[in-house]
Parts: C-alpha cells; structure tokens; sequence
C-alpha cells in the first residue's frame, strides 16, 4: 500500500446523529469508512418482525448516503440490531489493496442477543472459520463485537466479548493487526494486546491513520 489509509470507524448510532457523522466525513476527509453493527433504529414500538425489517429498510434508504462519500470506499458490519434478513451487498467489499485481508464478524453471544443475531458458540466459530479460509492472514479485523477480554464489559460487571476472536489473535500471539469493533457502550476507547490494536467505537467514531505497519489513533469522540 504506497500511502497510510485514513480510516473514519462508527458503531451503534442506533438511527441517530446522521447530522454528525456527515458532517464528520466532510471535514475528515478518510479514505475508508467502516460502520461496525447497530447503525439502524430497531423500531421496538412496531410490531411484527417483518413490518419492523421494512421500517429498517425504509430508513436506510432514506439515510444510506449519509455513509458514502465520493472518492471513499464504506463497508457495512451488521450488529444485533439490524433485523435478520436485512443487508446491502454493495457495502460489503474493502479498499483497493485490502481484498483478501479483510476479516468481517456479524455475529454475537446468544446470550447478549437480544434484539437479534444471537449465536451459540459453534455459530460464532463456523463464522470465523469461513472467514479465515478466504482471508487466510488478515491484517485488519471488523466485529460488531470486541474479542472476549478486550474492552467488553458492560455496566453490569459482564464480559460479553467474542470468545473465538480472542483465541483466535491469541494463538496468532496478537499480532500487529487491527480490531475495529462496537457494541458496548462502557468499553468505547483504544487498548493494546499484544501488537494488536483494538478499538471500539460504540456510540461515536474514531479517526485512524493506518499502515501494515502502524496504526496512529487521530481523533476519538463518543456522543
């Protein structure tokens, strides 16, 4: 990759501050935006998990270019918030010079998903797995979900992190990779295992300089 990728990250917007986050590409200007999980509203007040899966399609057709900007690639990872059967296959894909190093992680613990998108650990392991056979040496790591351990824990005292994520990067001894994950609020910020840099951004956004080689954190704000 000949220049550092400039890299805007946004997770658990729930449907709100679009204002923001517009008007927060504009004047960051990134290469990449990558939108890790619960991006859409959930409308619990609707009844009906199909009239609640067309209230999220209608409102991501109505904000969806919020996301794009010209000249910047956005990939989309669904959370537990977005409905089962919701998704954007033009949204899927990562910058030129990342195909194929790229890991994207859409499921989390049965027992956290509430709202949807709860798997049993053998769901979240197959998913994984399938993973890693296309993208054999990843050097970038999107979950909606932090690697079990790793800013996890919920106001509650709980870790709810992904189990096999965590072994996964240990056993690779946390190389120099980068996490970009979402999802618990309490655990917003940066930390360091290993080499690996892990960030969570739920409920705000990060800016981040990336290289193979270094990954510099520019600007961190939660609303």
């Amino acid at each position: 990759m000949a220049s550092p990728l400039r890299i805007l990250a946004c997770s658990d917007l729930h449907g709100l501050h679009s204002g923001m986050i517009a008007s927060t590409m504009d004047e960051l200007r990134p290469d990449w935006i990558v939108v890790v999980g619960d991006v859409l509203p959930d409308f619990p007040r609707i009844a009906g998990q199909h009239s609640r899966l067309e209230a999220q399609k209608e409102f991501w057709r109505v904000y969806r270019r919020t996301f794009l900007r010209d000249g910047a690639r956005t990939t989309l990872v669904l959370g537990n918030h977005e409905i089962e059967g919701f998704s954007d296959p033009e949204l899927r894909r990562s910058p030129n010079g990342l195909e194929g190093r790229v890991v994207r992680l859409e499921g989390l613990p049965a027992e956290f998903g509430h709202c949807g998108r709860g798997w049993e650990a053998e769901e979240l392991e197959r998913e994984l797995r399938d993973q890693l056979r296309v993208v054999p040496e990843p050097l970038i790591y999107l979950s909606h979900v932090p690697p079990f351990g790793c800013l996890d824990v919920t106001k509650g005292g709980e870790h709810v992190g992904h189990h096999a994520l965590a072994r996964h990067l240990e056993a690779r001894g946390w190389p120099k990779t980068l996490v970009v994950c979402g999802h618990v609020r309490e655990g917003f910020g940066c930390t360091d295992r290993g080499q690996t840099l892990i960030l969570n951004v739920a409920g705000g956004f990060a800016l981040v300089q990336w290289s193979p080689d270094e990954s510099r954190i520019l600007d961190l704000e939660q609303e």
